[in-house]
């Protein structure tokens, strides 16, 4: 069998080799297709955070895909995935079928009441439409507030 220089491939350059070691060691946020790169922030409650990026992308969440559009993450998807990556002390959510959406109801034993709900800011505006329907892009700011 002829080698693979014999067979036209260019010899290896130690400059190729540390790119292509660099391109596999990238982190999986660089790596995966529709993965995003966010800051995710929890205020308003007792509990407050402000978490290194998130690699988030649209998924299914407790049986109901939460995906913008179809295919793009969200508020809620970076939430849920700030949660898997930094720990923030649990999230919790309920599907509302009157909205075909998810309602956040409780971060690290902050609860949603009859008096306040969990809203979502996106670059600092509160999101319009619910929080798997508003598409978010790598570089966003997403901030969960607990609000009267």
């Amino acid at each position: 069998m002829p080698s693979l220089l014999a067979r036209g491939a260019a010899p290896a350059t130690a400059a190729g080799l540390v790119l292509a070691l660099a391109l596999a060691a990238a982190s999986p946020a660089t790596a995966a297709p529709g993965d995003v790169r966010v800051r995710v922030g929890v205020t308003g409650g007792s509990y407050t955070a402000s978490v290194g990026l998130v690699s988030t992308s649209a998924r299914t969440i407790g049986g109901f895909y939460c995906a913008a559009d179809g295919i793009n993450p969200t508020p809620l998807t970076a939430l849920v995935d700030a949660e898997d990556q930094y720990g923030l002390g649990g999230v919790q959510t309920r599907w509302d079928t009157a909205t075909q959406d998810y309602v956040v109801t409780e971060i690290h034993g902050d609860a949603a009441s009859g008096t306040k709900k969990w809203n979502a800011y996106v670059n600092e505006k509160k999101i319009t439409k619910g929080p798997c329907h508003t598409a978010i892009k790598g570089g966003d700011k997403v901030r969960w507030t607990l609000e009267a």
